[in-house]
C-alpha cells in the first residue's frame, strides 16, 4: 500500500470536520498531473541522496548507527518525498500519518540517547536537497517562476512541520524519560533515610540506573532555592530537602567537591559526615544535621571555608546527641546560675568559663573580658559562693566546663 493510499484511508477529522487537505495548507499549486509524473523517477534518486548525506554527514546516523534508527531514517526520507510529490499532483493527502510516523521518529531518537544537533543538520540536509532538487526540476519541467517560488515555500513550510513533529516526540520522550529517572532517584535517596538494608538498596538503585557507591559522605546545609539548583545539576549526586535541610548523598569525592564549591560560591555552611556504609546513611544524616546544628548555634567553631567536617568533632556530636537530654543535664549542673537575671547569669558564666579554661588571676581575666579587675574579684567570690567546692574538683571542673559551652551561646542571645 502506498503512502498516499495511507493518506486516503485515514481522513481523521477534528471537531466534526475533515482536518484541510495538506495542498490547501503548505499553499502548494496545482501541477498537471502528467508534469508531476515526469518527476516521479527523479525523486527515487532525491530520496537516495538524502539518506546517503545524512549517514555520511550526521554522526547519530551513521553506519554504527542503531539498525532501528537507520531503516526509521530511509522510511522516513521515503515516505516525506513521497507524500509531497503525491500532495503536489493533487492527491488528496492531510500529512496526519506522515507527522505521526515522524514523531515516532524523534520519540525514538530521544530513547537512543541521541541529542537534537543530530535531528537538525538531518533536517537541514534534507531541505537543502529537496529545494535545489525540486526547483531544478520544475525549471526544467518548462513550471514558471512562480510556481517554483510557490513550491519552494511549500516545500518549507513542509520540512518544518515535519521537524516540529520529529521535535515533539524527542521533546516529549525526553521528558518522560527525566520524570521516570527522577523519580527513581527520589525513590533513592527516600531508601537510603529510611535505613533501607543493602539487597534494597541495590534493587532501588538498579530502577533508577545510578550507581550506589561502596562508601558515602552525606553533606547537609541550609535549604534554599540557590543551593537545591546547584546541587541538583550534579548527577553523581542524590539530592532532596529533608526536615527543612538540603541533603546531598554522593561518593566522598563527589560530596566533597560539592559541598566545597556550594560554600565558595553561596557562603552558606555546610556539614559534611565521615565516609559511611550505605545502609548507614540515615544515620550519618542525623549526625551531621547535628553538626550543622551545633555550628550555627556557636558549640562548634565556623571554619573558615564554611565546611564543617563532623569526624573532627565526634566527641562533640556525641556530647549534643540528644538535645533535650543534654539541656536537662546541663540545667542540672549549672542550676545556681539559673536563678540570676539573664544578663547576670552570661556576666557569670562567662567568667566561671574563661577562669576554668585558665585559672588566670583576676587583672588577667579582667583584660581579656573587658572589664574592671574588681568586677572580676566581685563575679569570683559569687561563683565560690553559688558553687562551693565544685570549683576545685577536677571531675566536676569537667562537667561545669562542657554544660558552660553548651549553655553560653543560648544564654547570650536571650539577653
Amino acid at each position: 500500500m502506498t503512502a498516499v493510499a495511507h493518506e486516503r484511508d485515514a481522513r481523521p477529522t477534528e471537531s466534526g470536520r475533515e482536518r484541510q487537505l495538506l495542498r490547501e495548507v503548505l499553499g502548494l499549486p496545482q501541477i498537471d498531473a502528467a508534469v508531476v509524473a515526469g518527476y516521479r523517477p527523479r525523486s527515487v534518486e532525491l530520496t537516495r541522496r538524502i539518506v546517503t548525506r545524512i549517514r555520511e554527514e550526521v554522526a547519530g546516523f551513521s553506519a554504527d548507527a542503531d539498525p532501528v534508527i537507520h531503516k526509521g531514517i530511509d522510511e522516513a526520507i521515503t515516505r516525506a518525498v513521497a507524500v509531497f510529490v503525491d500532495t503536489v499532483a493533487g492527491a488528496p493527502t492531510y500529512g496526519t500519518e506522515i507527522y505521526t510516523f515522524y514523531r515516532w521518529l524523534g520519540s525514538y531518537q530521544a530513547a537512543a540517547g541521541l541529542n537534537l544537533d543530530a535531528m537538525r543538520a538531518a533536517h537541514h540536509i534534507a531541505t537543502q536537497e529537496s529545494w535545489t532538487d525540486v526547483r531544478l526540476a520544475a525549471t526544467a519541467l518548462g513550471q514558471s517562476a512562480e510556481v517554483v517560488g510557490a513550491l519552494g515555500d511549500g516545500l518549507i513550510a513542509y520540512q518544518t512541520a515535519l521537524f516540529e513533529h520529529a521535535f515533539t516526540g524527542f521533546v516529549e520522550t525526553r521528558a518522560r524519560a527525566t520524570q521516570v529517572r527522577e523519580q527513581g532517584r527520589a525513590a533513592m535517596l527516600v531508601a537510603l533515610l529510611d535505613g533501607t538494608g543493602p539487597e534494597g538498596l541495590r534493587e532501588v538503585a538498579d530502577r533508577c540506573s545510578w550507581v550506589l557507591p561502596e562508601r558515602i559522605v552525606v553533606a547537609v546545609t541550609t535549604h534554599d532555592q540557590a543551593s537545591t539548583s546547584m546541587v541538583s545539576a550534579c548527577q553523581e549526586a542524590l539530592s532532596g530537602v529533608h526536615q527543612d535541610r538540603l541533603i546531598v548523598v554522593a561518593d566522598p569525592e563527589t560530596a566533597t567537591r560539592l559541598a566545597r564549591h556550594l560554600a565558595g560560591r553561596t557562603g552558606t555552611d555546610v556539614a559534611l559526615s565521615w565516609p559511611v556504609d550505605p545502609s548507614e546513611v540515615h544515620r550519618a544524616v542525623r549526625w551531621t544535621s547535628r553538626g550543622l546544628s551545633l555550628l550555627q548555634d556557636g558549640v562548634i567553631e565556623a571554619p573558615e571555608d564554611h565546611v564543617l567536617d563532623c569526624e573532627l568533632h565526634q566527641s562533640r556530636l556525641c556530647e549534643h546527641a540528644d538535645p533535650a537530654l543534654r539541656r536537662l543535664a546541663d540545667e542540672k549542673v549549672l542550676a545556681p546560675l539559673l536563678a540570676q537575671s539573664p544578663k547576670r547569669r552570661v556576666a557569670l558564666a562567662e567568667t566561671m568559663l574563661l577562669w576554668l579554661q585558665t585559672r588566670d588571676s583576676a587583672p588577667a581575666l579582667a583584660a581579656r573580658l573587658g572589664v574592671h579587675d574588681q568586677t572580676v574579684r566581685h563575679r569570683l567570690r559569687r561563683l565560690h559562693a553559688l558553687f562551693g567546692s565544685r570549683l576545685d574538683e577536677p571531675t566536676q571542673t569537667l562537667a561545669l566546663l562542657s554544660a558552660l559551652e553548651s549553655s553560653i551561646v543560648a544564654w547570650r542571645r536571650a539577653v
